[in-house]
């Protein structure tokens, strides 16, 4: 092994010791990492991971890559991408190229590199940041060659146009007034931020037929339109549907799952390669407000989705990033089957399904949720790679030790776990 390489194991593992030891000393993280499964902490969630043709690793975020040689154990130091822009997302193409989108300028753009990330392509536009905002692994190549990025647009407030410029309806309202808090340790936090108050949010898509040079959005935008039972009639008005996560499936299919504010996922289906979209129906997946990633698993062609699966009663109660879970699809998603939970809160208990819960409405934490245990943490922002057999699965995890999920947000901590595909069908 060469200096360059041993620095980097002993970097990865001073982290591992250092920060995990810590977590696991004060009783904060109650659900280590299986037998089997390595877990690295300071690598953010953002990007994508792909295998290089000399088969190595290469991780790209933002402007920079890390490359790692033994499986994902450890990187290496950061270098240059030299790209146009930073890699948001990065996803190796049919044709064998790899490929990134990111924000340049004012633009949501596209570039790829037929060598193995040395150089790239002149960036495309795919929409304007104004009109959208794409996810982690946003971007997918379906089997027909098309490729689809998927984004959401958020309402925060009320805006209003005055000599030409935006202005907020309620300049008044602070992020504080629309949130929840609790006594943890003595201390008075915030739990829970704009999810504690009702908000317009809809998702998008955008393909590209000719390998990324041009893209198109599909027809209007997604949110829900239904009732307290799932029928889609407009009876409760509009719901939030954004951060979404899209999937092709086994039957050519794709898959649109999204953050909502009832309780549960809500999805989406296209049955013409993301051109038009199936009115968005709340799925049997139980989620705070929280986002939700999914993607399709080369070697059988099921999905995996990783999520934040709490019951209503545990978002009343302060908990809505107090669990991370695991789920398998067989079948495009319309069953889900091999519920696993990855991490968990302490106060929440242990169990791998929560049943889905009526009425389907809006639900959110309590104004005081009173006194929080020692070991309250949460969990959330999951991004999945999978390279050969193994899954990459990327977080961010907290407590008001690290920053409060509303609070503070740098002081979480990155977290990486390598599982193998295996691990999801046991």
């Amino acid at each position: 092994m060469d200096l360059y390489h041993l620095v980097g194991l002993v970097v990865a593992v001073i982290m591992v010791v250092t920060i995990t030891g810590q977590a696991n000393a004060d009783g904060i993280f109650r659900k280590p990492p299986p037998e089997g499964v390595s877990e690295i902490i300071g690598i953010g969630n953002s990007g994508g991971i792909v295998e290089l043709a000399d088969g190595s690793l290469m991780l790209a975020q933002g402007s920079s890559y890390r490359l790692s040689t033994d499986g994902g154990r450890t990187w290496g130091e950061t270098q240059p991408l030299n790209a146009p822009m930073g890699a948001s997302g990065l996803i190796r193409l049919n044709n064998g190229d790899i490929a990134i989108y990111g924000k340049h300028g004012s633009n949501w753009c596209f570039s790829s590199s037929s060598d193995e990330g040395k150089t790239w392509t002149e960036p495309t536009v795919i929409c304007a940041q104004s009109v959208c905002n794409p996810m982690f692994h946003s971007m997918i190549q379906l089997t027909t060659g098309r490729l689809l990025l998927t984004g959401y647009w958020e309402g925060l407030d009320s805006w209003e146009y005055t000599g030409g410029t935006m202005v907020s309806v309620h300049p008044e309202l602070q992020y504080s007034d629309v949130s929840a808090y609790g006594l943890w340790r003595d201390q008075r936090i915030q739990i829970e931020g704009h999810a504690h108050a009702p908000e317009m949010a809809m998702s998008m898509v955008f393909r590209s037929d000719d390998g990324g040079k041009t893209w198109e959005k599909h027809p209007g935008a997604l949110m829900g339109w239904f009732d307290f039972e799932g029928n889609i009639n407009g009876m409760c008005g509009q719901t939030a549907c954004f951060e979404p996560t899209i999937a092709e499936t086994k039957d050519g299919n794709v898959l649109l799952i999204a953050r909502s504010t009832v309780g549960r996922l809500v999805q989406s289906i296209s049955t013409d390669g993301g051109e038009h979209w199936y009115a968005v129906t709340p799925t049997d997946l139980p989620s705070s407000e929280s986002p939700a990633l999914m993607v399709k698993l080369p070697t059988t062609g099921d999905l995996l989705i990783v999520w934040n699966q709490v019951s209503r009663e545990e978002i009343r109660r302060g908990y809505r990033r107090g669990r991370l879970s695991a789920a398998i699809s067989r079948d495009g998603g319309h069953s889900w089957e091999n519920f696993k939970t990855l991490e968990l809160s302490e106060g929440l208990e242990d169990i791998d399904r929560i049943p889905p819960e009526y009425p389907i409405q809006m639900v959110r934490a309590r104004d005081w949720v009173g006194t929080l245990p020692d070991g309250w943490a949460f969990f959330h922002y999951p991004n999945i790679d999978v390279v050969g057999d193994k899954v990459f699965i990327r977080y961010s995890r907290g407590t008001p030790l690290l920053g409060v999920a509303e609070q503070n947000l740098h002081k979480q901590e990155s977290v990486m776990r390598i599982y193998p595909v295996d691990y999801f069908y046991e």
